[in-house]
């Protein structure tokens, strides 16, 4: 499965989740890849850091522009790819929407900039779909970083987007605001590989929840 993490505003998580599915894969016996399209050298860091603490190495590669075609080169070599796009909207985003099997789209629903950017990555993704030839692609909005007493705005983000199929429909599961899923991603890990720390048990119920929605377990 190749799956797409992007978004049109940074700091949403992105590259935080996408290393720790990419963890909780691995935990499940799958191969997997990670292909940065931005300049930000943090999931490199990540790989590096992996790597020295004797972690399960998770192969990080990186290309810029017309992505399209490294991403088929490396889909055949591993059973899960994983995208990390630039939080805007840019040439390698919409280049992997045209071969990607699922998209998930980050969001802080109590974020009004964050909402905001909806509208336009919606046109972006239905572009792809059903101009440029990727019919097969799911889009889902994943919200992120919920607070407990911030829930109110994710039911609120939920009934919109549901209320009208043109919007990319939110996920079921959700993501809360916890520590430990950047905290493992500091030491080149990911929740799965954490013995303790508090919230552990959640984080990992919480990726894995999401893996199942999308197909991905």
């Amino acid at each position: 499965m190749i799956i797409l993490f992007a978004s049109d505003k940074g700091g949403v998580g992105k590259s935080t989740t996408a290393a720790n599915t990419a963890v909780m894969m691995v935990s499940k016996g799958k191969s997997v890849i990670i292909l940065k399209t931005d300049k930000n050298p943090d999931l490199m860091t990540w790989g590096e850091m992996r790597t020295d603490a004797g972690l399960t190495p998770i192969p990080v590669h990186e290309a810029y522009g017309e992505v399209s075609k490294e991403i088929s080169r490396l889909a055949p070599m591993c059973d899960v790819l994983i995208i990390d796009c630039a939080g805007h909207d840019s040439k390698e985003f919409r280049s992997a929407l045209t071969v990607a099997d699922t998209l998930i789209t980050l969001i802080k629903p109590s974020s009004m900039f964050e909402k905001g950017t909806l509208t336009n990555l919606t046109d972006t993704v239905r572009t792809a779909q059903f101009k440029h030839g990727n019919a097969e692609l799911k889009a889902y909005v994943l919200m992120t970083r919920i607070k407990p007493n911030k829930m109110q705005d994710a039911i609120a983000l939920d009934e919109e987007l549901r209320s009208d199929a043109v919007w990319i429909q939110p996920l079921k599961s959700r993501l809360s605001e916890l520590d430990i899923y950047e905290n493992a991603v500091n030491v080149g890990a990911g929740v799965h590989e954490v013995e303790r720390a508090s919230s552990l048990t959640k984080a990992k119920a919480q990726l894995e929840l999401v893996a199942q929605e999308i197909g991905l377990l």
